[in-house]
């Protein structure tokens, strides 16, 4: 086997650990050298239970994590609000960069940050891991063969069991940049471009989210170009469980559905009605495989095996479409694109 690629981990919250560090670990390609994150003590505590020659520094040491010339590519796994400064530095030290989504916190800091990465030479790839899913690639290979025509309307819920911490709220971006982001990214996905419309409304049934002036529950409405509707209802907290549905509707009347939340799709008929599984109790079991195909797609991205799929126009519009949801939300009206 060909040498494998070295990797700093730079951030260590839940989804660094329940995630990207396992992947990383169990990649025959990958080689984690590095875990950067402030809380040096609890990353030590958790990294050794695995491996033991895996370097905990803070960020303060970043500097000579980059100039490890065995590293090849960073994973930034930050809170939204300091990934720009980690991508630039990734970059300027030669780096390749896979970041969480969405990929800095504005349009123009995306646009900056692909500049860098296009003068550099670099791969930049933004971590919006449902393309991944082995159901919605599906959908978007049915919708690029032609099998719904037109798209007429696509219709989604997101919805999580359980409401974030605060202390993830609060640098979470708000619940458009965290949650709906993926169905922006979706949506972009199967219809191509930008709505010319966006608005959304939102309720902060709690008051940990009140007090963070955001919203845990949103439904944004998006009319495109071509006439195709999309409607997202997303919400923070529900209860029976984690749920992802998607239904997209054609002009020939067809229609594509995609259900997720449940570990299998066997349902019981009997004396005691209709029974299947619980729902899966949080959103990294339902997205697992997403999260371990993603990883694999960088990797492949990273030889030159194949094409970043995930583009620098796509993550632009991603961010335009997080502003104008915020701005709606705020003022109450529809913003035009």
């Amino acid at each position: 086997m060909s040498q494998k690629h070295g990797i700093a981990l730079i951030g260590f919250g839940r989804m660094a650990r329940i995630s990207h560090f396992r992947h990383i670990l169990c990649h025959p390609k990958l080689d984690l050298k590095y875990v950067v994150e402030k809380d040096t003590a609890m990353a030590s505590n958790f990294v050794k239970q695995y491996r033991d020659d895996i370097v905990v520094v803070p960020p303060s040491d970043l500097q000579t994590v980059l100039e490890d010339k065995s590293v090849d590519a960073t994973f930034i796994c930050t809170p939204t609000d300091a990934h720009e400064e980690y991508i630039k530095a990734s970059l300027n030290a030669g780096k390749a960069v896979f970041c969480e989504k969405p990929l800095t916190t504005d349009e123009a800091s995306t646009q900056t940050c692909y500049a860098e990465a296009k003068k550099k030479g670099l791969l930049l790839f933004c971590g919006f891991n449902r393309r991944f899913d082995p159901s919605i690639n599906s959908l978007h290979q049915r919708i690029q063969e032609g099998e719904i025509e037109q798209i007429k309307n696509i219709r989604t819920i997101v919805r999580d069991k359980t409401l974030q911490p605060k202390e993830y709220l609060k640098t979470s971006g708000g619940i458009f940049a965290d949650s709906v982001v993926h169905e922006f990214d979706l949506a972009g996905w199967f219809i191509g471009g930008l709505p010319s419309v966006v608005y959304a409304q939102g309720h902060a049934w709690f008051e940990e989210v009140r007090e963070l002036d955001d919203v845990d529950q949103a439904l944004v409405v998006m009319k495109y170009p071509s006439g195709a509707i999309v409607t997202i209802d997303a919400c923070r907290e529900a209860k029976y469980g984690v749920d992802h549905r998607m239904e997209i509707h054609g002009s020939n009347g067809v229609c594509l559905q995609q259900e997720g939340g449940y570990p299998t799709s066997v349902v019981s008929l009997g004396d005691n009605g209709e029974l299947r599984e619980n729902r899966y109790a949080d959103y990294y079991a339902l997205w697992k495989d997403s999260f371990e195909a993603q990883v694999e797609h960088f990797v492949d991205a990273l030889e030159g095996k194949s094409v970043n799929v995930v583009t620098a126009e796509e993550c632009t519009n991603i961010a335009k479409l997080v502003a104008a949801a915020n701005d709606s939300l705020k003022t109450g009206q529809p913003v035009k694109l």
